[in-house]
């Protein structure tokens, strides 16, 4: 078994922004050319409209996140990473027959300076560092990997991958320790290299199970090698709230891989994760399914002439608690199965307060 790498990164510096939040320890910002993993909120504008983007590298090569427009509120995915020009190249999955991505330079700083490219246009973005609002958050990331059969030239092997949000040094300890339990499930679990090492070694272990069921008296079947990836990425950031999203992929033999985000929005000054019973007047069950209903014929494009049933595995959408928040809505995510085919893949549904009045508590 390699050595699990682990490295962490105390991602910020935080300045006390009025009476209802904690004082913070300032944190200096880490050199972002140097530090393998961090954490950061950018602001700058984007064709004239203010954006604001929660950037993570929580992994060797890559970055992933998410961005939006703060009028719009709406969290675009980002993923991408450097390319042999040194450019960080960030696409976003909004458009299946058009790219649409930042192609910029990364500074020491952590200012990000370059091009966006999408509706057939190209527009300049300077992005800033702007933890002012928000709460800092260290990163760690941790791999391992293990040979089915010990000696065997063509052995399967098992990857597994981790990655966590962390709260960063200076941070008060009340505080902290919600973030860690959030994170771990468990108050008892308050380091982060344990914690990887336990869920990473699981699910290597499970692996070495299925040696004596593994036939090799012909060819190795390539599906007898599996795969973990697991990371935890900010969706949204600004004081008292926190939304994380953790999303894992598992290959365990089989047609194809199992995936999905669990979405956790955290009040810290409440020291609370929020459930939809607590953003809602009762009755809403009943009532949030049209809407979602609407949002997801828009996002699909279908019809008022096809029928649900049609197109998913639901008659209606229900209200699930896997959601997040923004300061303009409120987003719901179905894992691959849960509303439709695996096909469809993970579908998210936003719905903008304005679309919420009379709901919301």
């Amino acid at each position: 078994m390699r050595t699990l790498l682990l490295i962490t990164i105390s991602a910020f510096l935080l300045v006390s922004c009025g009476d209802k939040r904690p004082k913070q320890a300032n944190v200096s910002l880490p050199n972002f050319k140097t530090t393998p993993y961090f954490y950061v909120q950018l602001k700058g504008t984007l064709a004239g409209k203010n954006i604001t983007m929660e950037l993570t590298k929580a992994n060797p090569a890559m970055y992933r996140g998410y961005y939006m427009y703060d009028d719009i509120g709406e969290p675009i995915v980002i993923w991408g990473n450097q390319d042999q020009n040194k450019m960080l190249v960030l696409y976003e999955s909004t458009e299946e027959k058009e790219e649409r991505f930042f192609t910029g330079i990364l500074d020491s700083a952590g200012v990000y300076k370059g091009k966006w490219r999408g509706k057939g246009t190209t527009y300049d973005y300077t992005l800033h560092p702007d933890m002012k609002e928000a709460t800092p958050l260290s990163v760690y990331y941790g791999e391992d990997s293990l040979k089915l059969l010990a000696g065997h030239p063509n052995s399967p092997v098992a990857v597994a991958t981790n990655a966590i949000i962390w709260p960063a040094a200076g941070e008060d300890e009340a505080t902290a320790a919600f973030i860690r339990n959030t994170v771990t499930g468990n108050p008892v679990l308050d380091n982060p290299v344990r914690y990887l090492r336990r869920d990473i070694d699981s699910f290597l272990i499970t692996y070495k199970t299925t040696e004596s069921d593994l036939d090799t008296t012909q060819e190795i079947p390539a599906t007898a090698s599996w795969s973990a990836d697991a990371d935890m990425r900010v969706v949204y950031n600004q004081y008292p709230y926190l939304c994380v999203e953790s999303f894992s992929y598992e290959y365990t033999g089989g047609a194809h891989g199992n995936y999905g985000s669990i979405y956790k929005v955290l009040d810290l000054n409440k020291k609370k994760v929020l459930t939809t019973d607590d953003l809602f007047k009762p009755g809403y069950k009943e009532a949030l399914p049209a809407l979602l209903e609407k949002a997801y014929r828009k996002l699909f494009s279908v019809g008022e002439e096809t029928a649900l049933k049609d197109m998913l595995l639901v008659d209606s959408i229900p209200v699930n608690d896997n959601f997040f928040i923004t300061g303009k809505g409120i987003g719901f995510c179905y894992t691959p199965y849960e509303i439709g085919p695996y096909a469809m893949g993970q579908i998210t549904l936003f719905l903008p307060f304005t679309a919420l009045k009379g709901y919301l508590k």
